[in-house]
């Protein structure tokens, strides 16, 4: 799994969790991506269960001496809004104070590398028009816009 010499990029445990829900709600305003909503607590809950035995698919964490510094959330992705088989990157995080250090692309290629190992051929992230900062990292992390268009209507 690719690493830096000061950043660990490792799998995300049980005992994460309390790490993670804290850099999320310190994570606010503008800070925080539009598209997130309960995915975060919704992992959370899944990975603190006494039973699991193995970290959750997708989901990892950066750490430093300091401690936790980023986060990555992803899962398989269906066939759901017409996207072919994938991953679906859902939320990620990295300390404002950590950013613009490449961490984030660290992450982004680790679930890269385990997708690749399992014949995963596409990641995707599905943002909101708003989220414009979210949408300049991914496409500096080597994601393209999609041919896909999303139509909605006020009611």
């Amino acid at each position: 799994m690719p690493e830096s010499p000061d950043i660990n990029i490792r799998p995300i445990t049980q005992t994460d969790a309390d790490a993670v829900r804290l850099l999320d709600s310190s994570i606010q305003g503008a800070d925080r991506s539009a598209t997130w909503d309960t995915y975060v607590e919704r992992l959370l809950s899944i990975i603190e269960l006494d039973w699991l035995q193995y970290p959750p698919w997708g989901c990892f964490v950066a750490e430093d001496e300091t401690g936790l510094i980023g986060f990555l959330l992803a899962e398989r992705q269906t066939t759901d809004y017409g996207l072919t088989p994938g991953a679906r990157i859902f939320a990620m995080a990295v300390q404002p104070t950590k950013r613009r250090l490449g961490i984030g692309k660290l992450l982004v290629n680790a679930l890269e590398w385990q997708a690749r190992g399992e014949g995963i051929k596409q990641i995707y992230s599905v943002l909101l028009a708003e989220d414009d900062r979210d949408s300049k990292f991914l496409e500096s992390a080597g994601f393209n816009a999609s041919d896909l268009k999303i139509y909605a209507k006020r009611v």
